[in-house]
């Protein structure tokens, strides 16, 4: 008779035999090879020191990528702030402008200055280091002035 094939195993009819058929190795024990030990510890290492590297350098690759993003983002800002600035810088332009400013003075109700008002400025020649004129107070001028005339007449 001999194998018959059915379609998940193999069936036989005798039983396998194995020769010979006692063995006395049953207390046999392996002996354990303690460089394949330090061997196979060596490679734990070794391997898990280059998966280490792989990860460290895939965080600083993803680190440089959001570092570039981040730049970028930061490079946009600056560029929208210098437009917004040099519009700020248009708008004190247009505010600070004589025109302006005469207009805005009189919409609150000041008035232009009359020459009497107005201090006049002299170079002190005492003065040796500093060529800026200084300010004479308008009484004085005043007082100038009117012995000037009086003086005149």
């Amino acid at each position: 008779m001999g194998l018959t094939r059915t379609p998940f195993c193999l069936e036989t009819e005798t039983a396998m035999r194995r020769f010979p058929q006692q063995n006395f190795n049953h207390g046999v024990r392996r002996e354990h090879d303690t460089r394949a030990l330090k061997r196979q510890l060596v490679m734990l290492v070794c391997g898990l020191a280059l998966a280490g590297g792989f990860v460290a350098a895939a965080g600083q690759h993803f680190a440089a990528v959001r570092y570039g993003y981040d730049g970028e983002k930061l490079r946009a800002e600056r560029v929208r702030l210098m437009r917004e600035q040099q519009q700020l810088i248009l708008q004190i332009n247009a505010a600070t402008a004589p025109a302006s400013l005469d207009r805005a003075a009189r919409e609150i109700g000041m008035q232009p200055a009359r020459p009497s008002q107005i201090n006049r400025a002299r170079v002190n020649a005492s003065t040796s280091d500093s060529d800026a004129p200084t300010a004479v107070p308008a009484a004085t001028t005043r007082a100038k002035s009117s012995r000037a005339r009086s003086v005149a007449h």
